[in-house]
């Protein structure tokens, strides 16, 4: 299943093979005791959409959901959990349960359907060398899938990329928001400080310096900025690197701890505009709750963006592309960016939300992932 695009170093097989080893000897009880669980699983009849989500009733994602599990919270409010019988079992790749490969092979053996959603693939710029092994579980639940909802076009030709092709029938449908929850505040003022908002979880320090690269030239320009770091670091030593590079802008920054989908909204509402410098993000939500709170975007071409944030909703500089190195944006595109949205902002938050209401409406994927569930469940009614 493993599929190497780009070479990688010739000691990574021999260290992933030992890994490989070690991790299934390691793993063989948890493994055991998922596969005696799943032993239970029965088909619920074919009537109406019952789902699993991978998990054991008694057990739910734990600490602040991130990423994957987001899209989970408004299915399970509509399609309630059953570990035990169920006709649908839903996975998401970015959010994949331990050990869930033995609740697959029951389930597909008792001839209940794989809905599986697409998000991003490892690749050599972010996962260097050892990316075809992360890719290995991914794929082969990929190729079992009966239905596959892609996140983005982005994401479906990385998957084609560097998971390999699929059978499936297949869609694209970007993420949800709920745009009564992330919905405008107050209008703010534009002639005070510009207070711009960088959120989400970083994995890497690229993408919080590209933020504050961008801050520092617009402060080199003479303006009033204010940039919030909302969300969670998560690379080694990233709280001195992060200090480092905000050396002689500690006033014009705050860093805000990570937080709950409950308390976004508000946080949104304190900023101008979201300043999204990922590369290659196949279809992040921060964008689309953002825009729904009526807060313009300012990012970097590349990855599921584009089709995403239309011209209308923010700017997007040009960026190169690539698969071998995550990059950053030229924070000097990004502070002109910053201005030409500031220049018009007001406009460019009234588009905004009414993008993101039209788009990306939580009651309208809901209903098309209803609309797929009973055609696969009846497929004489299509």
């Amino acid at each position: 299943m493993m599929r190497k695009l780009e070479p990688t170093a010739l000691w990574s097989d021999s260290v992933f093979a030992l890994r490989e080893v070690a991790s299934r000897v390691k793993n063989l009880p948890a493994r055991l005791m998922a596969g005696a669980r799943a032993g239970g699983v029965r088909k619920a009849s074919a009537g109406k959409p019952v789902l699993c989500y991978g998990y054991p009733a008694s057990r739910q994602p734990g600490g602040l959901p991130i990423g994957g599990e987001i899209k989970l919270i408004p299915l399970r409010g509509k399609f309630p959990g059953n570990f035990k019988e169920f006709n649908l079992l839903y996975l998401v790749s970015s959010a994949l349960p331990d050990h869930v490969e033995e609740l697959v092979r029951v389930a597909k053996r008792a001839g209940i359907f794989l809905v599986w959603n697409q998000n991003g693939v490892a690749y050599p710029g972010c996962y260097g060398d050892f990316y075809p092994w992360f890719n290995q579980r991914m794929a082969r639940l990929r190729s079992q899938a009966d239905y596959v909802f892609n996140q983005s076009e982005f994401s479906r030709l990385s998957a084609e990329r560097y998971l390999g092709p699929s059978e499936a029938p297949f869609e694209i449908i970007h993420n949800p928001v709920d745009v009564q929850m992330f919905s405008p505040g107050v209008p703010l003022e534009t002639s005070g400080p510009w207070h711009l908002l960088s959120a989400g979880t970083s994995h890497a320090l690229y993408r919080t310096k590209s933020a504050l690269d961008t801050l520092r030239c617009l402060l080199g320009r003479g303006h009033r900025v204010h940039l919030t770091l909302a969300g969670e670091f998560r690379w080694r030593n990233s709280l001195p690197e992060v200090a480092r590079e905000m050396k002689g802008m500690e006033d014009c920054v705050t860093v805000h701890p990570p937080f709950r989908q409950s308390d976004a909204p508000e946080i949104y509402r304190k900023a101008h505009i979201l300043l999204h410098t990922k590369f290659n993000d196949p279809c992040p939500t921060v964008p689309i709750e953002a825009m729904a709170c009526g807060v313009p975007v300012v990012g970097t071409c590349s990855g599921g963006m584009p089709e995403l944030v239309p011209e209308t909703c923010g700017r997007l500089v040009p960026i190169g592309k690539s698969w071998v190195e995550d990059r950053a944006g030229d924070p000097e595109l990004l502070a002109d960016a910053v201005e030409e949205v500031m220049a018009n902002h007001r406009a460019v938050a009234e588009a905004a939300r009414e993008h993101a209401v039209a788009t990306f409406d939580v009651m309208r994927w809901l209903d098309r992932h209803e609309v797929v569930f009973n055609s696969l469940l009846h497929p004489s009614s299509r």
